[in-house]
Protein backbone atom coordinates (compact mmCIF):
# COMPACT_ATOMS: atom_id res chain seq x y z
CA UNK A 1 0.00 0.00 0.00
CA UNK A 2 1.38 3.29 -0.72
CA UNK A 3 2.30 5.86 1.75
CA UNK A 4 0.10 8.60 1.86
CA UNK A 5 1.84 11.59 0.87
CA UNK A 6 1.65 14.67 3.97
CA UNK A 7 1.77 18.23 3.70
CA UNK A 8 5.00 19.55 4.65
CA UNK A 9 6.73 22.71 6.11
CA UNK A 10 10.63 24.10 5.38
CA UNK A 11 11.09 23.47 9.02
CA UNK A 12 10.88 19.61 8.26
CA UNK A 13 14.27 20.20 5.50
CA UNK A 14 16.10 21.13 8.85
CA UNK A 15 19.49 18.62 8.57
CA UNK A 16 18.71 18.36 4.57
CA UNK A 17 20.81 21.90 3.44
CA UNK A 18 23.80 21.45 2.28
CA UNK A 19 26.46 23.36 4.25
CA UNK A 20 27.33 25.41 1.55
CA UNK A 21 23.98 27.00 1.54
CA UNK A 22 21.88 29.08 4.53
CA UNK A 23 18.75 29.23 4.60
CA UNK A 24 17.76 32.48 3.23
CA UNK A 25 20.22 31.24 0.48
CA UNK A 26 17.87 28.30 -0.03
CA UNK A 27 15.27 30.85 0.15
CA UNK A 28 16.33 33.19 -2.49
CA UNK A 29 16.94 30.11 -4.87
CA UNK A 30 13.22 28.63 -4.42
CA UNK A 31 11.45 31.93 -4.84
CA UNK A 32 13.59 33.26 -7.76
CA UNK A 33 12.63 29.87 -9.53
CA UNK A 34 9.25 30.77 -9.22
CA UNK A 35 7.62 32.45 -12.70
CA UNK A 36 5.30 34.29 -10.68
CA UNK A 37 6.50 37.86 -8.95
CA UNK A 38 6.59 37.71 -5.28
CA UNK A 39 6.92 40.45 -3.26
CA UNK A 40 6.68 41.66 0.54
CA UNK A 41 5.00 44.77 0.77
CA UNK A 42 5.31 47.06 3.85
CA UNK A 43 1.91 49.18 4.37
CA UNK A 44 2.19 52.38 6.34
CA UNK A 45 0.16 55.57 6.65
CA UNK A 46 2.70 57.48 4.45
CA UNK A 47 2.60 54.88 1.82
CA UNK A 48 3.52 51.54 0.42
CA UNK A 49 7.07 50.36 -0.43
CA UNK A 50 8.31 46.65 -1.40
CA UNK A 51 10.90 45.49 1.05
CA UNK A 52 11.53 42.18 -1.09
CA UNK A 53 10.58 40.88 -4.51
CA UNK A 54 12.29 38.08 -6.71
CA UNK A 55 13.33 38.48 -9.44
CA UNK A 56 10.33 37.17 -11.57
CA UNK A 57 8.42 40.30 -10.61
CA UNK A 58 10.74 42.62 -13.22
CA UNK A 59 9.79 40.48 -16.06
CA UNK A 60 6.30 40.29 -14.88
CA UNK A 61 5.97 43.94 -14.80
CA UNK A 62 7.69 44.38 -18.09
CA UNK A 63 11.13 45.17 -16.91
CA UNK A 64 14.52 44.17 -17.01
CA UNK A 65 15.79 41.67 -14.27
CA UNK A 66 18.22 43.81 -12.66
CA UNK A 67 15.53 46.53 -12.29
CA UNK A 68 14.78 47.76 -8.56
CA UNK A 69 11.20 48.14 -7.81
CA UNK A 70 10.07 49.45 -5.29
CA UNK A 71 6.39 50.61 -5.77
CA UNK A 72 4.08 48.54 -8.17
CA UNK A 73 1.23 51.18 -7.56
CA UNK A 74 3.10 53.94 -9.13
CA UNK A 75 3.75 51.47 -12.13
CA UNK A 76 -0.24 51.26 -13.16
CA UNK A 77 -2.64 52.92 -14.93
CA UNK A 78 -4.08 55.69 -13.00
CA UNK A 79 -7.47 54.68 -12.63
CA UNK A 80 -6.17 50.90 -11.54
CA UNK A 81 -3.99 52.75 -9.65
CA UNK A 82 -6.95 54.05 -7.18
CA UNK A 83 -8.67 50.55 -7.15
CA UNK A 84 -5.52 48.53 -6.15
CA UNK A 85 -6.04 51.11 -3.11
CA UNK A 86 -9.16 50.86 -2.38
CA UNK A 87 -9.62 47.63 -1.88
CA UNK A 88 -6.08 47.18 -0.07
CA UNK A 89 -7.74 49.79 2.62
CA UNK A 90 -10.63 47.47 2.73
CA UNK A 91 -8.80 44.16 2.96
CA UNK A 92 -4.91 43.44 3.74
CA UNK A 93 -5.36 46.22 6.28
CA UNK A 94 -7.80 44.70 8.29
CA UNK A 95 -6.45 41.10 7.78
CA UNK A 96 -8.34 40.03 5.23
CA UNK A 97 -6.68 38.44 1.85
CA UNK A 98 -7.47 40.32 -1.59
CA UNK A 99 -7.77 39.60 -5.18
CA UNK A 100 -7.92 41.97 -8.10
CA UNK A 101 -6.73 42.54 -11.55
CA UNK A 102 -5.50 45.58 -12.89
CA UNK A 103 -3.64 46.85 -15.93
CA UNK A 104 0.35 48.15 -15.65
CA UNK A 105 2.80 49.62 -18.05
CA UNK A 106 5.61 48.08 -19.07
CA UNK A 107 9.29 49.77 -19.72
CA UNK A 108 8.28 50.88 -23.04
CA UNK A 109 4.61 52.34 -21.78
CA UNK A 110 2.85 48.89 -23.28
CA UNK A 111 -0.19 48.10 -21.45
CA UNK A 112 0.35 44.78 -19.19
CA UNK A 113 -2.51 43.02 -17.35
CA UNK A 114 -1.72 41.72 -14.06
CA UNK A 115 -4.05 39.46 -11.01
CA UNK A 116 -2.35 40.49 -7.47
CA UNK A 117 -3.13 38.17 -4.66
CA UNK A 118 -2.28 39.21 -1.59
CA UNK A 119 -2.61 38.37 2.22
CA UNK A 120 -1.30 40.13 5.56
CA UNK A 121 1.59 38.24 7.36
CA UNK A 122 3.16 38.03 10.71
CA UNK A 123 6.94 37.40 10.38
CA UNK A 124 8.29 40.65 9.20
CA UNK A 125 8.79 43.49 11.89
CA UNK A 126 6.93 46.14 10.90
CA UNK A 127 4.82 49.34 12.94
CA UNK A 128 2.40 48.85 9.79
CA UNK A 129 1.05 46.12 8.21
CA UNK A 130 3.50 43.50 5.91
CA UNK A 131 2.03 41.69 3.25
CA UNK A 132 2.87 38.82 0.48
CA UNK A 133 1.75 39.47 -2.05
CA UNK A 134 2.14 36.72 -5.80
CA UNK A 135 1.79 38.97 -9.24
CA UNK A 136 1.26 37.14 -12.30
CA UNK A 137 0.97 38.25 -15.66
CA UNK A 138 -2.10 37.35 -17.16
CA UNK A 139 -2.36 39.75 -20.64
CA UNK A 140 -2.26 36.72 -22.79
CA UNK A 141 -5.29 35.89 -21.53
CA UNK A 142 -7.09 38.85 -21.50
CA UNK A 143 -6.15 39.44 -24.86
CA UNK A 144 -6.97 36.19 -25.97
CA UNK A 145 -10.65 36.42 -24.58
CA UNK A 146 -11.08 40.02 -26.60
CA UNK A 147 -9.78 38.36 -29.50
CA UNK A 148 -12.44 35.63 -28.59
CA UNK A 149 -15.46 38.48 -28.08
CA UNK A 150 -14.04 40.24 -31.38
CA UNK A 151 -14.10 37.01 -33.59
CA UNK A 152 -17.44 36.28 -32.35
CA UNK A 153 -19.13 39.22 -33.10
CA UNK A 154 -17.61 39.48 -36.83
CA UNK A 155 -19.03 35.75 -37.54
CA UNK A 156 -22.36 37.09 -36.40
CA UNK A 157 -22.16 39.76 -38.72
CA UNK A 158 -20.77 38.01 -41.51
CA UNK A 159 -23.64 35.76 -41.28
CA UNK A 160 -26.30 37.95 -41.46
CA UNK A 161 -25.04 40.59 -43.76
CA UNK A 162 -26.59 40.17 -46.98
CA UNK A 163 -25.52 40.51 -50.65
CA UNK A 164 -25.06 44.19 -51.33
CA UNK A 165 -23.63 44.55 -47.68
CA UNK A 166 -20.18 45.96 -46.80
CA UNK A 167 -18.51 44.09 -43.02
CA UNK A 168 -16.93 46.22 -41.68
CA UNK A 169 -14.11 46.63 -38.42
CA UNK A 170 -13.17 49.97 -36.74
CA UNK A 171 -10.24 50.27 -34.86
CA UNK A 172 -10.55 52.55 -31.99
CA UNK A 173 -7.24 53.13 -30.74
CA UNK A 174 -5.28 53.75 -34.70
CA UNK A 175 -8.20 55.12 -35.79
CA UNK A 176 -8.16 52.66 -38.92
CA UNK A 177 -11.28 51.53 -40.80
CA UNK A 178 -11.33 48.00 -42.72
CA UNK A 179 -14.15 47.79 -45.22
CA UNK A 180 -14.74 44.57 -46.88
CA UNK A 181 -16.82 44.30 -49.86
CA UNK A 182 -17.81 40.98 -51.78
CA UNK A 183 -15.88 40.36 -54.62
CA UNK A 184 -17.47 39.25 -57.80
CA UNK A 185 -16.50 35.31 -57.06
CA UNK A 186 -17.78 35.57 -53.45
CA UNK A 187 -14.63 36.55 -51.78
CA UNK A 188 -13.58 39.67 -49.64
CA UNK A 189 -12.21 42.61 -50.77
CA UNK A 190 -10.53 44.75 -47.86
CA UNK A 191 -10.36 48.53 -48.27
CA UNK A 192 -7.85 50.06 -45.63
CA UNK A 193 -8.77 53.47 -44.37
CA UNK A 194 -6.00 55.65 -42.06
CA UNK A 195 -6.71 58.34 -40.43
CA UNK A 196 -10.19 57.46 -40.57
CA UNK A 197 -12.34 60.13 -38.73
CA UNK A 198 -10.63 62.76 -40.77
CA UNK A 199 -10.74 60.73 -44.29
CA UNK A 200 -14.52 60.58 -44.14
CA UNK A 201 -14.77 64.18 -43.40
CA UNK A 202 -12.71 65.37 -46.20
CA UNK A 203 -13.43 62.80 -48.63
CA UNK A 204 -17.60 63.29 -48.19
CA UNK A 205 -18.37 60.11 -47.35
CA UNK A 206 -21.51 61.04 -45.19
CA UNK A 207 -23.85 63.37 -46.49
CA UNK A 208 -23.70 66.66 -45.70
CA UNK A 209 -26.98 66.42 -43.94
CA UNK A 210 -26.30 63.31 -42.20
CA UNK A 211 -22.63 63.97 -41.05
CA UNK A 212 -23.54 65.42 -37.40
CA UNK A 213 -25.55 62.42 -36.41
CA UNK A 214 -22.93 60.05 -37.99
CA UNK A 215 -19.87 61.23 -36.17
CA UNK A 216 -21.93 61.95 -32.99
CA UNK A 217 -23.40 58.12 -33.13
CA UNK A 218 -19.28 57.01 -33.69
CA UNK A 219 -18.28 59.08 -31.16
CA UNK A 220 -20.29 57.20 -28.58
CA UNK A 221 -19.64 53.79 -29.87
CA UNK A 222 -16.04 55.05 -29.25
CA UNK A 223 -17.00 55.96 -25.23
CA UNK A 224 -18.43 52.79 -24.32
CA UNK A 225 -19.41 49.32 -24.96
CA UNK A 226 -22.85 49.13 -26.84
CA UNK A 227 -25.18 47.78 -29.63
CA UNK A 228 -27.37 49.84 -32.14
CA UNK A 229 -27.99 50.97 -35.52
CA UNK A 230 -28.18 54.24 -37.69
CA UNK A 231 -29.87 55.04 -41.00
CA UNK A 232 -27.99 57.51 -43.20
CA UNK A 233 -26.75 58.37 -46.17
CA UNK A 234 -23.07 57.26 -47.38
CA UNK A 235 -20.77 56.39 -50.83
CA UNK A 236 -19.79 53.98 -49.07
CA UNK A 237 -21.60 51.12 -50.79
CA UNK A 238 -21.78 53.09 -54.29
CA UNK A 239 -18.50 55.02 -54.63
CA UNK A 240 -20.58 56.98 -57.50
CA UNK A 241 -23.46 58.56 -55.36
CA UNK A 242 -24.81 58.84 -51.73
CA UNK A 243 -26.77 55.88 -51.44
CA UNK A 244 -29.72 54.80 -47.90
CA UNK A 245 -27.89 52.59 -45.54
CA UNK A 246 -28.49 50.85 -42.50
CA UNK A 247 -25.34 50.70 -40.28
CA UNK A 248 -25.53 47.99 -37.68
CA UNK A 249 -22.72 47.59 -34.96
CA UNK A 250 -21.30 46.84 -31.57
CA UNK A 251 -18.25 48.37 -29.97
CA UNK A 252 -16.08 46.28 -28.00
CA UNK A 253 -14.43 47.29 -24.85
CA UNK A 254 -11.85 45.67 -22.82
CA UNK A 255 -11.25 44.84 -19.29
CA UNK A 256 -10.64 48.08 -18.49
CA UNK A 257 -13.61 49.57 -20.02
CA UNK A 258 -12.33 50.60 -23.34
CA UNK A 259 -13.27 50.69 -26.53
CA UNK A 260 -10.40 48.50 -28.68
CA UNK A 261 -12.97 47.38 -31.87
CA UNK A 262 -16.15 48.35 -33.35
CA UNK A 263 -17.74 45.91 -35.94
CA UNK A 264 -20.27 45.77 -38.33
CA UNK A 265 -21.98 46.14 -41.46
CA UNK A 266 -23.34 48.31 -43.91
CA UNK A 267 -26.78 47.19 -45.60
CA UNK A 268 -27.67 48.68 -48.46
CA UNK A 269 -31.20 50.07 -48.10
CA UNK A 270 -31.99 52.99 -50.62
CA UNK A 271 -34.77 51.49 -52.77
CA UNK A 272 -36.00 50.71 -49.85
CA UNK A 273 -35.63 54.05 -48.32
CA UNK A 274 -37.18 55.52 -51.79
CA UNK A 275 -39.94 53.76 -51.74
CA UNK A 276 -40.45 55.14 -48.31
CA UNK A 277 -39.66 58.38 -49.33
CA UNK A 278 -42.27 58.04 -52.29
CA UNK A 279 -45.21 56.80 -50.13
CA UNK A 280 -44.89 59.34 -47.69
CA UNK A 281 -44.98 61.84 -50.62
CA UNK A 282 -48.06 60.15 -51.66
CA UNK A 283 -49.63 60.36 -48.26
CA UNK A 284 -48.81 63.86 -47.34
CA UNK A 285 -48.62 65.54 -50.35
CA UNK A 286 -50.68 67.17 -52.82
CA UNK A 287 -49.86 65.35 -56.34
CA UNK A 288 -50.99 68.58 -58.01
CA UNK A 289 -49.06 71.69 -56.09
CA UNK A 290 -45.73 69.39 -54.04
CA UNK A 291 -47.02 71.25 -50.47
CA UNK A 292 -48.68 69.30 -48.35
CA UNK A 293 -52.29 67.75 -48.45
CA UNK A 294 -54.93 69.51 -46.06
CA UNK A 295 -54.41 67.29 -43.68
CA UNK A 296 -51.04 67.16 -43.19
CA UNK A 297 -50.56 70.67 -42.81
CA UNK A 298 -52.99 71.16 -40.46
CA UNK A 299 -51.43 68.33 -38.12
CA UNK A 300 -48.21 69.71 -38.69
CA UNK A 301 -49.53 73.64 -37.98
CA UNK A 302 -50.93 71.92 -34.74
CA UNK A 303 -47.93 70.54 -34.00
CA UNK A 304 -45.62 73.64 -34.11
CA UNK A 305 -48.66 75.95 -32.60
CA UNK A 306 -47.44 72.93 -29.27
CA UNK A 307 -44.15 73.19 -29.64
CA UNK A 308 -43.88 77.42 -30.59
CA UNK A 309 -46.06 78.49 -27.44
CA UNK A 310 -44.65 81.98 -25.93
CA UNK A 311 -43.63 82.88 -29.69
CA UNK A 312 -45.01 85.61 -32.28
CA UNK A 313 -46.93 83.40 -34.39
CA UNK A 314 -48.73 83.94 -37.67
CA UNK A 315 -50.97 82.43 -39.84
CA UNK A 316 -52.57 83.08 -43.50
CA UNK A 317 -54.88 81.76 -45.54
CA UNK A 318 -54.51 82.66 -49.46
CA UNK A 319 -57.19 82.06 -52.17
CA UNK A 320 -57.25 82.62 -56.08
CA UNK A 321 -59.76 85.34 -57.13
CA UNK A 322 -62.13 83.96 -60.32
CA UNK A 323 -59.95 80.56 -61.16
CA UNK A 324 -62.75 79.52 -62.63
CA UNK A 325 -62.12 81.77 -65.44
CA UNK A 326 -58.73 80.20 -66.27
CA UNK A 327 -59.76 76.44 -66.37
CA UNK A 328 -62.67 78.09 -68.35
CA UNK A 329 -60.34 80.18 -70.39
CA UNK A 330 -57.71 77.78 -71.05
CA UNK A 331 -58.44 74.26 -69.84
CA UNK A 332 -58.25 72.66 -66.26
CA UNK A 333 -54.07 71.52 -67.04
CA UNK A 334 -53.07 75.15 -67.51
CA UNK A 335 -55.32 75.97 -63.78
CA UNK A 336 -52.79 73.30 -62.69
CA UNK A 337 -50.09 75.32 -63.75
CA UNK A 338 -51.75 77.90 -62.23
CA UNK A 339 -51.68 76.44 -58.69
CA UNK A 340 -48.01 74.83 -59.00
CA UNK A 341 -47.18 79.03 -59.43
CA UNK A 342 -49.15 80.09 -56.69
CA UNK A 343 -47.65 77.20 -54.34
CA UNK A 344 -44.03 77.41 -55.61
CA UNK A 345 -43.93 81.61 -54.97
CA UNK A 346 -45.66 81.20 -51.42
CA UNK A 347 -42.70 78.90 -50.17
CA UNK A 348 -40.43 80.48 -51.90
CA UNK A 349 -41.65 83.62 -50.25
CA UNK A 350 -41.83 81.95 -46.35
CA UNK A 351 -39.22 79.06 -47.07
CA UNK A 352 -39.47 78.31 -43.33
CA UNK A 353 -43.17 78.45 -43.18
CA UNK A 354 -45.22 75.42 -42.90
CA UNK A 355 -47.20 75.23 -46.53
CA UNK A 356 -50.52 73.19 -47.16
CA UNK A 357 -52.86 73.04 -50.25
CA UNK A 358 -56.48 73.22 -48.09
CA UNK A 359 -58.74 72.54 -51.21
CA UNK A 360 -59.76 74.09 -54.66
CA UNK A 361 -57.68 76.88 -55.18
CA UNK A 362 -57.09 78.09 -51.45
CA UNK A 363 -53.95 77.84 -49.27
CA UNK A 364 -53.23 77.54 -45.66
CA UNK A 365 -49.71 78.71 -44.31
CA UNK A 366 -47.88 78.87 -40.79
CA UNK A 367 -44.90 80.70 -39.88
CA UNK A 368 -42.92 82.28 -36.88
CA UNK A 369 -39.86 84.34 -36.34
CA UNK A 370 -41.27 87.72 -37.86
CA UNK A 371 -43.13 90.75 -36.84
CA UNK A 372 -46.20 92.31 -38.20
CA UNK A 373 -45.11 94.56 -40.71
CA UNK A 374 -42.48 91.90 -42.22
CA UNK A 375 -45.26 89.64 -42.97
CA UNK A 376 -47.62 92.12 -44.82
CA UNK A 377 -44.41 93.27 -46.55
CA UNK A 378 -43.46 89.84 -47.60
CA UNK A 379 -47.21 89.05 -49.01
CA UNK A 380 -47.41 92.38 -50.61
CA UNK A 381 -44.21 91.53 -52.60
CA UNK A 382 -45.51 87.81 -53.17
CA UNK A 383 -48.77 89.62 -54.95
CA UNK A 384 -47.00 91.70 -57.22
CA UNK A 385 -44.96 89.15 -58.20
CA UNK A 386 -47.80 86.90 -59.15
CA UNK A 387 -49.40 89.63 -61.14
CA UNK A 388 -46.12 88.70 -63.51
CA UNK A 389 -46.26 84.68 -63.61
CA UNK A 390 -44.77 83.37 -66.72
CA UNK A 391 -46.87 79.88 -67.70
CA UNK A 392 -46.24 78.19 -71.06
CA UNK A 393 -44.36 81.23 -72.61
CA UNK A 394 -46.20 83.96 -71.67
CA UNK A 395 -47.03 86.11 -68.42
CA UNK A 396 -50.30 86.01 -66.88
CA UNK A 397 -51.65 87.85 -63.81
CA UNK A 398 -52.70 85.80 -61.29
CA UNK A 399 -54.47 87.70 -58.57
CA UNK A 400 -54.99 86.37 -54.82
CA UNK A 401 -56.31 87.46 -51.66
CA UNK A 402 -54.98 87.22 -48.40
CA UNK A 403 -55.76 86.78 -44.69
CA UNK A 404 -53.08 86.91 -41.81
CA UNK A 405 -53.82 86.32 -38.17
CA UNK A 406 -51.03 86.69 -35.49
CA UNK A 407 -51.02 85.61 -32.03
CA UNK A 408 -49.20 85.05 -29.13
CA UNK A 409 -51.18 83.03 -26.87
CA UNK A 410 -53.25 81.23 -29.76
CA UNK A 411 -53.07 77.37 -28.85
CA UNK A 412 -55.71 75.90 -31.66
CA UNK A 413 -55.22 75.92 -34.89
CA UNK A 414 -58.75 76.23 -35.49
CA UNK A 415 -58.55 79.41 -34.02
CA UNK A 416 -56.10 80.98 -35.89
CA UNK A 417 -58.39 79.20 -39.22
CA UNK A 418 -61.11 81.40 -38.19
CA UNK A 419 -59.75 84.24 -37.80
CA UNK A 420 -57.67 83.98 -40.80
CA UNK A 421 -60.94 83.02 -43.26
CA UNK A 422 -62.53 86.18 -41.65
CA UNK A 423 -60.18 88.57 -42.88
CA UNK A 424 -60.19 86.67 -45.91
CA UNK A 425 -63.57 87.50 -46.61
CA UNK A 426 -63.25 90.86 -45.63
CA UNK A 427 -60.46 91.08 -48.42
CA UNK A 428 -62.93 89.80 -51.09
CA UNK A 429 -65.58 91.56 -50.59
CA UNK A 430 -63.04 94.77 -50.88
CA UNK A 431 -61.87 94.78 -54.04
CA UNK A 432 -59.53 91.60 -54.19
CA UNK A 433 -56.14 90.97 -54.56
CA UNK A 434 -55.27 92.37 -50.85
CA UNK A 435 -53.82 91.35 -48.02
CA UNK A 436 -55.54 91.85 -44.72
CA UNK A 437 -53.45 91.39 -41.43
CA UNK A 438 -54.52 91.69 -37.82
CA UNK A 439 -54.11 90.21 -34.21
CA UNK A 440 -56.74 87.19 -32.82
Amino acid sequence: MEEKIQNTSLSHLHGRLKKEYAWHKAGDILLDSLEDGIALLEMKNEGVRIIYHNRALCSVMGYDEDTVITDIVEMLCPRDRMALVVLSEQTVRKGKPMSIEVLGMDKNGKENWIHVSAKPVDFIVTDGVAVLAMITNITHDKQKNLESTINYERCMMLQEAMNKSVYFEYDNISDTMTLNYRSADGGVDPVEVRNYSAYAKKMHLIHPEDRELFFGTLARACSKAMKGSLRYRTTVIDQQSYKWANNIYISIADSNGRVVRIIGRIDDIDDEQKEKVRTTKLIEYDSTTGVYNKLTAATKIQQAIENNKGKREFFAIVDLDDFKEYNDTYGHSFGDEVLKSVASDLVASFPDGIVGRFGGDEFILYVTGYDEKKVEEKFESYLKKLEHTLIRGENHEIRCCVGVVWSDSTDSYAEFFDGADALLYKAKNSGKNKVLCQKL
